[in-house]
């Protein structure tokens, strides 16, 4: 069985993505975080953390019963999300807010000696033009999409973060220019893994990439960040990439 996870911008199309493959394929969907599950201002530091790792098991979980499986967002995203806010500060953020990025990979490689975590069989980087998403963004009145012209700033950071990913794991990444969504979907289907190569448990590919993130500045999209980022987004806890 095969588990993929879709990423890239907000309004790029994930999740509209994930939600096509379904119907072509026997496909489960594990939606986004906040999504799934509520939060309260009671929730510990690593409440974030440890959800992304009941996503990963219940896709684990629900492959045995499906051909495939769809993580909409990826399950390590808070490393590359508060890398990227680490070189970026403004009045509403200061770097005392983010996760440090060391704990943030110790808890990582802990939960992927555990399996309680993994990489998934194929990343699909879905990408788009800032004036596609922001057209797409106008568009969708179902969803609020909020800090969405932040979010715009984190873009090229982390198409160099799955740059890396492929570099280390060509096998593990593929980039996808977004365009319609049969378009989308096809290109996936095509290039769905057709068999096991992925070493899911991999802690020497999470060490690289923790060395990584440690040593590299992200190239930012734009000059500066945009004002009215909140505390809480800030920290990369909550409302990530809605």
């Amino acid at each position: 069985m095969t588990i993929i996870s879709l990423e890239g911008a907000s309004a790029v199309g994930k999740t509209t993505t994930a939600k096509a493959l379904c119907t072509e394929f026997d496909a489960y969907r594990v939606p986004e975080v906040n999504t799934l599950f509520d939060t309260s201002e009671e929730d510990a530091t690593t409440w974030y953390f440890e959800r992304q790792c009941d996503r990963w098991q219940l896709a684990v979980d629900r492959e045995t019963d499906h051909e495939l499986v769809i993580l909409d967002g990826d399950v390590f995203q808070p490393i590359w999300y508060n890398w990227i806010a680490h070189h970026q500060t403004n009045t509403h953020a200061t770097i005392d807010e983010f996760a440090p990025l060391d704990s943030i990979c110790r808890f990582y490689r802990e939960k992927l000696k555990e399996k309680s975590v993994g990489f998934p069989d194929r990343y699909f980087l879905l990408t788009a033009t800032d004036e596609t998403l922001r057209r797409r963004k106008r568009n969708d009145e179902t969803r609020i999409r909020r800090n969405f012209e932040y979010h715009l700033q984190c873009i090229t950071p982390q198409k160099m973060f799955f740059e890396k990913l492929h570099k280390l794991s060509p096998e593990i990444v593929r980039f996808l220019d977004a365009q319609c969504l049969s378009t989308n979907r096809s290109k996936i289907a095509a290039q769905l893994p057709r068999e096991d190569c992925v070493d899911r448990y991999s802690i020497e590919r999470l060490n690289a990439l923790a060395e990584w993130v440690s040593e590299t500045v992200p190239s930012l999209s734009y000059e500066r960040i945009v004002e009215g980022i909140s505390n809480t987004d800030a920290s990369g806890q909550r409302h990530v990439g809605e």
